[in-house]
């Protein structure tokens, strides 16, 4: 009965141990993980700092000018070339 008993008790005890270092296990996994995705997210939000850098730099009023008149041709009419129009 006693060395059922110390049976029993070793039993429970490796398997308690066992659990523990599984445990350990996937908690290191999953830390890896969260890291991965951490840098993921760090790596996206740079990209996304440097996107919207770029778009200013693309929408900024004097490259918008300097495209339209060197490429499209395109002028600022002169005062005295604008005509106002009235409601009939």
């Amino acid at each position: 009965m006693k060395a059922l008993l110390w049976l029993m008790v070793y039993v429970l005890v490796v398997t308690s141990a066992s659990a523990v270092a599984y445990s350990k296990h996937l908690q290191r996994r999953n830390f890896f993980e969260l890291q991965q995705v951490q840098e993921r997210g760090a790596a996206l939000e740079t990209e996304w700092e440097r996107l919207l850098l770029e778009e200013s730099t693309w929408a900024d009023q004097s490259r918008i000018e300097k495209v339209a008149r060197e490429r499209l041709g395109m002028h600022i009419i002169a005062r005295d070339d604008m005509r106002v129009m009235g409601l009939p």
